[in-house]
């Protein structure tokens, strides 16, 4: 509600004639001489309240904790096959404990409704949450889960996202459709964000640890299938060098992974910057806000910063060492 409206309700009610037997002494005046000053007290609260952005609960709300898992990711986890035996399905099948588990949710499951997340489009083109101004400290940042599927460069081979994040600085667009991926590319592309681009370039051509990350999760087999017959289109859109770096999931993205790493809506397009050690440090949503794509280059810049000196640690601890070995085989 608008101040003007609400101003306006509040006149409105201070002139009707209500009638009470205590006198509100600022408006001993005529229309409003009977009004209690009580009344018009708790009225103006409520018109206040309405007023507030954050009583509305659709109102964004800035990502102010770490995202993710706490476990690090390991290559070929969440991969959505069942490597149980057929002893151990039987005996999952008839544990109590396990079934009240698999009841409750299949409960949430029933619970949600089919249109839920298009019908949370309407609200910020589907925005969950406003992206960090900084990154995430290293030591209280959480892990992005491992993810199985096939790549541009190996259609019919499964591979994993850990192989391709863990030593590397990425920038990975999670999305699912053909909507979400435009919202992505607000924040990466280089018409979008020409300071990344740039930024980019110039890491490549230094040999830099910096690259981007697509994963496309379609869990509908239907869809796959098309995707999958339409590769080659991907791939010319693409480098050649980028093919490995392009993934299609098909199964192994549960709701518990999804609410780990603030993907509040499916059918949004999500960005994630990830350090060497497949750390979540930010986050952004849907399309890219006034100042967020600052926040993504800056922290960018910041992770290459840290790069650059891990490495020279790095440098001079192997020198110490290889010393230390020369030292002793001379004796």
């Amino acid at each position: 509600m608008s101040p003007s409206k609400s101003s306006s309700l509040l006149i409105g009610f201070q002139r009707s004639p209500i009638r009470s037997r205590h006198i509100c002494s600022p408006c001993l005046c005529s229309p409003h001489r009977y009004t209690s000053r009580r009344t018009v007290s708790t009225i103006a609260k409520i018109l206040e309240s309405e007023d507030d952005p954050k009583s509305d609960p659709n109102a964004l709300k800035p990502l102010s904790r770490p995202i993710g898992v706490p476990d690090p990711p390991k290559p070929g986890e969440n991969s959505g096959v069942d490597t149980r035996s057929w002893r151990e399905r039987r005996d999952d099948l008839f544990n109590y404990d396990k079934h009240l588990v698999r009841r409750e949710k299949l409960t949430k499951q029933a619970a949600k409704p089919y249109f839920r997340d298009w019908s949370r489009t309407k609200y910020h083109q589907g925005k969950t949450f406003t992206a960090p101004s900084r990154i995430f400290r290293a030591d209280k940042s959480l892990y992005l889960p491992n993810m199985v599927g096939s790549t541009l460069a190996a259609p019919k081979m499964s591979s994993s996202t850990t192989s391709v994040l863990r030593d590397r600085i990425s920038i990975v667009s999670v999305y699912s459709g053909r909507w979400a991926e435009m919202q992505t590319q607000t924040f990466v592309d280089e018409k979008s964000h020409p300071a990344l681009a740039e930024m980019m370039a110039q890491d490549e051509k230094q040999g830099g640890p910096l690259q981007k990350v697509e994963v496309n999760i379609e869990e509908d087999w239907m869809k796959a299938m098309i995707i999958r017959t339409f590769m080659g289109g991907i791939r010319r859109q693409r480098r050649e060098e980028d093919w490995k770096r392009y993934f299609l999931i098909r199964k192994g993205v549960t709701d518990e992974m999804r609410e780990a790493i603030g993907m509040g809506n499916a059918k949004v397009g999500y960005v994630y910057l990830v350090d060497w050690l497949c750390k979540i440090r930010w986050a952004g949503s849907a399309n890219a806000a006034e100042g967020e794509k600052d926040g993504l280059a800056a922290g960018t810049r910041r992770l290459l910063e840290a790069w650059g000196r891990d490495r020279d640690e790095m440098r001079v601890t192997s020198q110490v060492q290889r010393s230390r070995l020369k030292t002793g085989l001379k004796r």
